[in-house]
């Protein structure tokens, strides 16, 4: 399976864009392996009425095809709000712009899964349905590394063994950290930066980080202001994650806001933002229900297992 892509569908040179009644398919033809454009409508169309989604949103549907030259997650895009249709006129489906964003992202350094191919079903009024297939990834996701090393931790009673797996922690965080930050200057900011669409490749203390989802990611010419960007940070650490305490997320940003040359003053004055912007996600998205009119301790908030942890159960 291949582990990042250097480019995509929207290379020049090695683009074929096909057509087949109302679909528009473009294909990187640099592998043969890859197969003709036009055979990706059928394949697709196979694996999506096979197939169950191994992951579903309210806008898209993940599948995976266990393809004998190397496996690919298909995802589906549809319609689930009005306003989509229009803004598929004017910048084109997300699938299109997911390739066009891996693109970018490859060539500026990131590591990315590879995109192999991408495909729209046209309409008058733009995509009815569109899709976007890459190639499965070697590695895992940024959570189940870090529940890994926790579980180990726990285990480990010899010295030198504890502090080499709390050595690999600690370098995991702070590549995390800047690679957030290295984003940032690069002019992006990332549309979905939540832990599942972070994956590792490489172990020990040398990390490869991964970035999946990109149909929201968003480029310009210049860094984003601050006011832009903190949303990434807010989606790294909105959810909980077994084995990381406020003390690791505390590393995250400060290797990010070191990354990006900040004073610490500077620092100091952004970070109680994040605090409360992700208490406030935290009570939105997840439904939590938090004591009114008391401060929320936010240790308590984002502990594994803890009281708001709705994967333990207690949460209440």
């Amino acid at each position: 399976m291949t582990t990042a892509g250097r480019g995509g569908p929207e290379r020049e040179g090695t683009v074929e864009a096909s057509q087949r009644e109302s679909w528009i398919v473009w294909s990187d033809e640099a592998r043969a392996s890859d197969g003709r454009a036009t055979d990706w409508i059928d394949a697709v169309a196979r694996l999506t009425q096979t197939s169950v989604p191994v992951h579903r949103s309210k806008h898209a549907a993940t599948y995976y095809w266990p393809r004998p030259a190397g496996g690919v997650y298909v995802k589906v895009y549809h319609r689930y709000r009005p306003m989509a249709t229009v803004k598929d006129c004017v910048r084109g489906s997300k699938a299109r712009r997911a390739a066009r964003a891996s693109t970018r992202l490859a060539k500026a350094g990131f590591h990315v899964p590879r995109v192999l191919a991408v495909a729209e079903e046209r309409r008058l009024l733009g995509a009815r349905r569109a899709w976007v297939a890459t190639a499965a990834l070697q590695g895992e996701p940024l959570a189940a590394r870090l529940a890994t090393l926790a579980g180990a931790l726990g285990r480990t009673v010899e010295r030198c063994g504890y502090r080499a797996l709390l050595s690999q922690k600690r370098a995991l965080l702070t590549a995390l950290g800047r690679e957030v930050a290295r984003l940032h200057e690069a002019g992006f900011v990332a549309g979905d930066l939540v832990p599942a669409n972070v994956w590792i490749a490489g172990r020990g203390e040398r990390p490869e980080i991964v970035l999946l989802d990109h149909d929201r990611t968003r480029w310009s010419w210049h860094r984003p202001s601050w006011w832009r960007a903190r949303r990434n940070l807010v989606q790294l650490n909105r959810v909980v994650l077994v084995g990381v305490s406020v003390t690791d997320r505390l590393r995250v940003f400060r290797t990010y806001s070191e990354t990006r040359r900040w004073a610490s003053s500077e620092a100091r004055r952004r970070l109680p933002w994040i605090v409360a912007k992700t208490t406030e996600r935290r009570r939105r998205f997840d439904k939590i229900t938090l004591p009114d009119g008391k401060p929320v301790d936010f240790r308590a908030l984002m502990r594994a297992g803890g009281t708001y942890d709705l994967q333990s159960g207690d949460s209440r």
